[in-house]
């Protein structure tokens, strides 16, 4: 796909993006900063995962202190923990210091977790990125977490491949960048290498706390918010990143409010459902100009005429 070249104007309400998005170049194996991600020693990556959900929340349990946790994950009224091992008695312990309910538990393989697909190093342009566990250089290192974000599912690599191209076309550096629903910072590592002044966002403070030291973990900086995407609205930015679902979008795309940016790149969704996308889309003023579609997922580019 070739894009266009075409001036993107300054935004006319900057949000409190970062000066400066490159801090240092990455030049360490994973092995060497392996200790800086989520994985935590004696965990040098993820195998099974012992997961224990309750109803309720409470905002100590972000941070729970135990050797063998990897996470929070909260949902509204709903909180899943996430262990290395197992944890006999955890579920009377939460329900009677922070007056938790206890739903269920389970024990799931991570190779089985969302994305269900095996994580190795893959290019965005020339750019490498890696597991924190591989022993390798690359470019850029992440820890995957228990998050949307691995880059192995194929909206993931979309959106990708489109910033590149779009980076390529238009230039990155300097510009304002939104990434909605950032998930682990895939996206937000991406451009910020690329030299972009970004604004991660999203619902999960889970995301949010594995987005921010992924970012610490390559030496890149941006502002990571734990927030409603709609809370944003209206904003100003040169590009938006937004895989999200469908429904979503198509509530976003239907806001005045969010259609004040110069471009977009919108996925998460599929080719059944594109034609949906699209004429929301142009209803709302906004010009079709870039397609890529991988294993039956769509992304797209699209021009805000009036910026």
């Amino acid at each position: 796909m070739v894009w266009p070249r075409r001036p993107v104007r300054p935004p006319k309400r900057p949000l409190n993006f970062p000066r400066s998005s490159r801090c240092a170049t990455p030049t360490t194996t994973g092995a060497e900063k392996r200790n800086s991600a989520m994985l935590r020693p004696p965990h040098k990556r993820y195998h099974l995962l012992h997961l224990y959900a309750f109803s309720g929340t409470h905002p100590a349990l972000r941070d729970f202190p135990d050797p063998d946790f990897i996470g929070c994950w909260e949902e509204e009224d709903l909180t899943v923990l996430f262990f290395h091992r197992e944890k006999p008695g955890l579920a009377e312990r939460i329900c009677r210091d922070y007056g938790l309910t206890f739903e269920l538990s389970a024990t799931v393989p991570y190779a089985d977790w969302g994305e269900g697909r095996r994580l190795r190093p893959f290019r965005v342009g020339p750019l490498v990125l890696a597991p924190v566990w591989e022993e390798g250089p690359a470019d850029l290192y992440y820890d995957p977490g228990v998050v949307f974000g691995s880059g192995a599912h194929p909206t993931t690599q979309l959106m990708l491949s489109a910033l590149w191209d779009f980076a390529q076309s238009r230039g990155l550096s300097g510009r304002r960048v939104v990434d909605l629903g950032c998930g682990s910072g895939l996206l937000t590592l991406v451009a910020a290498r690329l030299g972009a002044q970004v604004l991660a966002v999203d619902r999960n403070p889970l995301c949010v706390a594995l987005a921010r030291k992924n970012l610490s973990l390559n030496g890149l900086s941006a502002e990571v918010r734990e927030a409603d995407l709609r809370s944003l609205l209206p904003f100003s930015a040169d590009l938006v990143l937004a895989n999200l679902y469908k429904g979503l979008l198509l509530d976003l795309l239907g806001l005045p409010s969010f259609r004040t940016a110069s471009y977009y790149l919108l996925s998460g969704f599929t080719s059944s459902m594109e034609a949906e996308i699209q004429e929301v889309a142009k209803a709302a003023g906004l010009a079709l100009d870039y397609r890529s579609e991988k294993e039956g997922w769509v992304c797209l580019g699209l021009q805000n005429p009036k910026t």
